[in-house]
């Protein structure tokens, strides 16, 4: 039988803040694979951007492979999808755009030199096509490095999760079937955008549950302890 020590939380200290949605200054770190094990014991290959952001300290993205799906190779990833709207970019196409934008935000030459082929590290003229996602991912390490503590801006807004990110679809297909970008969450002089705001201004107003208006009982926190009726409520 578990037992419990109100000892355990001597000397607890806030956790720290939760970062608000919007822009906010920061100052980027590093850029780099990651091999990620989660709480579930599942493991993912990623590439996580560290920054350090005004009045918050250090914060994190994981951007995951998009070329895997529970742990195997999934043939759809490259693939574009079509709704009423149009055509939608394949979830590989979302992740470049992704990383084109913190490419851009630290140094514009630099995709410069990536659109024009002519990437050189140590004297060595180094490919960007046909990467796979670990040579992409250290490749971006090595390229960004230089750039640890250029300032920058970022763009949050609520998820679904109850937290706040980077917009979930920063890519979009225009008429003509280009690539663009639909929502820059990275670089300078940020913008945000209606449904953005209203996603913002939605979350602000959410009101937290009355729980003297609630009709949960006592049999219902039961439930959600995980206790009996047998069991001895310490309240």
């Amino acid at each position: 039988m578990g037992m419990f020590d109100l000892g355990t939380t001597a000397g607890l200290k806030d956790a720290g803040k939760v970062l608000s949605a919007g822009i906010h200054n920061a100052t980027f770190k590093s850029l780099a694979f990651d091999h990620f094990t989660s709480q579930a014991g599942k493991e993912y290959d990623t590439l996580l951007l560290t920054l350090d952001v005004d009045g918050y300290g250090e914060w994190t993205h994981r951007f995951f492979n998009p070329a895997v799906r529970d742990g195997v190779e999934d043939p759809t990833s490259a693939q574009r999808t079509s709704s009423q709207y149009g055509e939608n970019p394949s979830r590989i196409e979302h992740f470049m755009v992704s990383v084109r934008q913190i490419i851009d935000a630290l140094d514009p030459e630099i995709g410069n030199k990536i659109d024009n082929d002519n990437i050189v590290i140590n004297g060595k003229k180094v490919s960007t096509q046909g990467l796979n996602f670990t040579q992409l991912a250290k490749l971006l390490s090595i390229l960004s490095e230089p750039y640890a503590n250029t300032k920058v801006e970022i763009k949050l807004v609520p998820q679904n999760t109850g937290f706040n990110d980077f917009p979930g679809f920063p890519a979009r297909i225009n008429r003509a079937g280009m690539l663009g970008i639909a929502s820059r969450f990275i670089g300078h002089d940020l913008t945000i955008s209606q449904s953005e705001q209203r996603k913002i201004d939605a979350a602000k107003n959410t009101k937290p549950t009355n729980m003297s208006q609630s009709t949960a009982t006592l049999d219902g926190l039961a439930d959600t302890l995980g206790v009996s009726e047998n069991d001895d409520l310490p309240f």
